[in-house]
């Protein structure tokens, strides 16, 4: 009797021969036949070999109810696969030293639109650390809000390959930006802010600083969109020139007292 179940017991117990039942250690015995047995207070003897065996049977049970989990769901969800955007080879696991520019599509790490994209990190990261630093002055907080939305939804657009949509920024359209801090005398009443030094206000200086990195992140943008005398991307260039603008603006009005 290789297998002995509580079904096989109960019939044994029916025909009256359930107490002559004799397991050796030959015989598997359930659980539930095992259970059985002691609610019946019948003697018997199983092995240790026993117990292991119906243990590994179990455990056997186990395994192969899992493999054909696994098994179904690499039918319903099929492995992961990375494509190189330039070659078009095929990775199963993504390599440390290549991203994705879009979908599952990679390019090396050193790419001109990768390095765009960390551009872009730094600036927010810092137009952030200094809109913190001016929370308390809520003008200059207001400005800072609306120039680190600029930055995010340019960043949004580079990553989606989605045209950016233009909008007013600081109370002027982009184009009206262009031309104030190209004719500061006219609206400001004063020439151009160079040389910025110690001698100018903490706010200004700030402000410059976030002014030199926009342009840094401007460059490495006609780096990535400018080709053998063809232009990519003509609406991001655009509104990154702008952004040195509005940038600029909130220097001239920072200098000018308007955030006190």
């Amino acid at each position: 009797m290789p297998v002995i179940t509580e079904g096989m017991l109960r019939k044994l117990e029916k025909e009256g021969h359930l107490e002559k039942v004799r397991i050796t250690e030959k015989d598997i015995l359930t659980p539930s036949a095992r259970e059985y047995l002691n609610v019946k207070k019948i003697d018997y003897r199983i092995k240790k070999s026993q117990e292991k065996a119906i243990e590994k049977k179990e455990n056997d049970e186990k395994k192969s109810e899992v493999s054909q989990v696994k098994k179904s769901e690499e039918k319903i969800s099929p492995k992961r696969q990375y494509r190189d955007y330039f070659t078009g080879a095929i990775y199963d696991k993504k390599p440390e030293y290549m991203t994705q520019l879009f979908g599952d599509n990679l390019v090396v790490k050193n790419h001109k639109r990768i390095i765009l994209r960390g551009k872009f990190d730094i600036l927010q990261a810092e137009i952030i650390k200094y809109w913190k630093k001016y929370e308390k002055n809520k003008k200059l907080e207001s400005d800072f809000a609306q120039t680190y939305r600029f930055v995010r939804d340019l960043f949004i657009s580079e990553m989606t390959d989605m045209e950016f949509q233009e909008r007013n920024v600081l109370g002027y359209d982009i184009d009206t930006l262009k031309d104030i801090t190209h004719n500061t005398v006219k609206y400001f009443k004063t020439g151009h802010l160079f040389e910025i030094n110690i001698d100018y206000d903490e706010s200004v200086i700030d402000l410059n600083y976030l002014r030199a990195l926009s342009r840094e992140c401007e460059l490495a943008a006609v780096e990535a969109f400018y080709k053998e005398g063809k232009v990519e991307r003509l609406d991001m260039l655009k509104a990154l020139n702008r952004l040195s603008s509005i940038l600029y603006l909130m220097m001239l009005k920072a200098n000018n007292g308007d955030y006190k």
